[in-house]
């Protein structure tokens, strides 16, 4: 959601009183959910349906496709991630099924706005100066959005009563909280934001909560955020989570399950004090038709009519290659979504075609190498990016991989060497010189030449102006070069900003001696002291705990992962994952952990967390051979990954036979 001023100054036309659209989902079942409009150029584009946007909002590639031209509208955006200043442009008509809205104010230059769903490119969002000429009905179980003119929809239950106002819809919402035994009921007055991914409270709305609640940290992205420019623990906000049980709203009360998030509970003066009290979002109500009456100011939520699931992926590329036909500028966007679609014969013809039709084009040539990679063609997939330059291959977001294959499949050597050629180039950005040096890291590293990796990783993260300095990379370097304490102070650091993290807490614990240990216990202690208890890595923090030898509070954390992790799932290939990891880890059933490690490996023999279960397993279980093939797989689907590459490297130097033995 984000909010400021806004007038409302688009006109509604259009025949009969009613039309329905399908909900196009970047997945089924997610909590983002986009329609499809004609714009006035007479293309179709997606747009996030948002009820807490005051203004809709399109992106840069769709404002330069349809010509648009901005001015300065004064003042600045206020979401989630922070406030920004933004400029406003006019679509002359928009259509959505048979209405046509004329004069419709956009927001350019927003960052934050999204511009896919999944695999769908998606054009902005649609806000309240969209929907308040209607009746809208969203009806999440069959994936479908209904418009009714006012005064033309008689919605089917009780209800409540709404505020419509500033640009906001503005709703009351019991809440009801239980923690050890007592159990509060308070009315909260918050906006119903359908662009939200769930519910949270603000400020001084979550106080009469605060005896109940636990403190933490956690990732807070919306718009403002430049997810391109700063790494993911910039986003690390303190918030409290609220344990509520039930959520009463809109004639109905449902159950809750897990907690609500409160943000800026203890800074009332924070920005977002100033946007809104809090947000009635996606995971409250996405099993229900939701109807929200802008005119009339009532929402209710009714109950679910037939299920549906519409295939967002076929009709998108359906519509695109009729209204494109077979024009090659579109085979990347199309092979993209059938990639998506898991239709990799069909992305790698598009793909082919255009190429011959086109000529080299990096992005389809980086394209069709990814789906090379994802098919298991790694060679294949080498040699298509021999064609590319180290620049190129850093723009198309595949230089880090290109090198982490070629090292995930034993040719090290070779990925020095291109490393190497790659840092005689002259490059000019800062930030491609900054790939290029971390990816000649990591093939040295990869070599066996750690002194040098650390120069190269220095380098890099002389021109980082912000980032992580790549503290999990640089504790690994730090481990080959047996500075073990080096790697210590570089991963305690890794958890003082980024706590979340479980690998690191287990690379910190695997790195101990003994004398170490009531050092680590103390780190790990003020690591987890800082999350709450949903967050809380427990399965890296029991394993961790029973290398240092304190069985009994390593067995009662892991027991509380397994509850909390793999009894949700009651069966099938995630279930069988989380079974064997989590007995992996505690060194329990170990032949069922096996088992079950190859269950769901057969299942999805592409997925790499499977794999790095199975090798954990294997190497549990004292198989150092199977381990090492197992991690060596997950590498190479995943070969831009520092703690798989890790897991490879680990296993397979433990499987190879002792120093002058044959």
């Amino acid at each position: 959601m984000f909010s400021f001023v806004v007038g409302i100054g688009a006109a509604l036309a259009g025949a009969g009183d009613s039309t329905t659209l399908d909900l196009w989902r970047g997945s089924p079942g997610a909590d983002k959910v986009y329609v499809q409009a004609v714009l006035p150029d007479g293309s179709t584009g997606l747009f996030l349906v948002d009820s807490g946007a005051a203004i809709s909002v399109i992106n840069p590639e769709a404002a330069e496709r349809l010509g648009l031209v901005s001015e300065d509208a004064g003042g600045r955006v206020a979401g989630l991630s922070g406030s920004v200043s933004w400029q406003r442009a006019t679509l002359s008509n928009v259509k959505l099924g048979d209405f046509t809205l004329d004069n419709v104010d956009v927001a350019t230059g927003v960052p934050g706005v999204p511009d896919m769903a999944g695999a769908i490119p998606v054009d902005g969002i649609f806000g309240h100066n969209v929907w308040s000429h209607f009746t809208v009905v969203v009806d999440y179980p069959a994936d479908r959005l209904e418009l009714h003119r006012p005064g033309t929809y008689k919605a089917k239950g009780k209800g409540q009563k709404i505020r419509v106002a500033g640009n906001r819809v503005i709703v009351d919402v019991m809440v009801e909280a239980e923690h050890e035994g007592v159990t509060a009921k308070v009315p909260v007055t918050i906006e119903i934001d359908t662009g939200a991914s769930d519910t949270s409270l603000w400020c001084q709305t979550g106080e009469p909560f605060r005896p109940f609640t636990t403190l933490g940290v956690e990732p807070v992205v919306g718009i403002g955020a430049a997810l391109d420019k700063v790494p993911d623990f910039q986003f690390l906000t303190e918030t409290r989570h609220i344990p509520a049980t039930w959520l009463t709203f809109g004639g109905r009360r449902a159950k809750r399950t897990g907690p609500i998030r409160w943000s800026s509970p203890d800074d009332p003066g924070a920005d977002a004090c100033a946007v809104s009290t809090g947000l009635l979002g996606f995971r409250s109500y996405g099993d229900q038709r939701v109807v929200i009456d802008y005119p009339g100011e009532r929402l209710t939520l009714e109950r679910p009519q037939k299920r549906r699931v519409f295939d967002a992926s076929a009709a998108w590329l359906a519509e695109d290659l009729a209204h494109h036909g077979h024009d090659p500028r579109r085979a990347a966007a199309r092979a993209k979504v059938l990639i998506g679609h898991d239709e990799l014969t069909s992305a790698r013809t598009t793909i082919q075609e255009a190429i011959a039709s086109s000529g080299e084009d990096p992005a389809l040539i980086a394209l069709a190498a990814r789906v090379d990679f994802y098919d298991g063609k790694d060679a294949e997939a080498i040699a298509r990016l021999a064609s590319l330059s180290p620049i190129e291959l850093v723009d198309e977001g595949i230089w880090g991989t290109m090198l982490g294959s070629l090292i995930a499949n034993g040719r090290e050597a070779e990925a020095l060497e291109r490393a190497q050629l790659a840092l005689k180039l002259e490059v000019a950005d800062a930030d491609v010189r900054q790939e290029l040096l971390v990816g000649l890291s990591d093939a040295l590293l990869a070599n066996n030449r750690p002194a040098e990796a650390q120069r190269a990783l220095d380098e890099a993260i002389a021109v980082d102006r912000g980032g992580s300095g790549f503290l999990f990379r640089r504790a690994l370097v730090a481990l080959e070069q047996g500075d073990r304490y080096g790697a210590i102070s570089t991963l305690r650091s890794l958890l003082d900003v980024y706590p979340i993290g479980g690998q690191a807490m287990w690379l910190y614990s695997l790195s101990l001696e003994p004398q170490d240990h009531s050092t680590f216990k103390a780190d790990l202690s003020r690591a987890l002291g800082r999350l709450h208890p949903e967050a809380e890595p427990l399965d890296f923090v029991g394993a961790a705990l029973r290398l240092v030898a304190d069985e009994p509070a390593a067995r009662e954390a892991l027991e509380k992962g397994y509850a909390r992790d793999c009894k949700p799932f009651r069966r099938g290939a995630a279930r069988d994952n989380c079974d064997a990891w989590y007995w992996a880890l505690g060194g329990d059933r170990l032949d069922a952990a096996s088992a079950a490690a190859s269950r769901a490996v057969k299942s999805d023999p592409k997925n790499s967390a499977y794999r790095d279960t199975a090798a954990v397993v294997a190497y549990v279980r004292g198989d150092l051979a199977e381990a090492g093939i197992q991690a060596r797989e997950a590498a190479r689907l995943e070969p831009d990954d520092p703690y798989l590459i890790w897991q490879a490297r680990r296993f397979t130097k433990a499987a190879a036979p002792p120093s002058g033995t044959r």
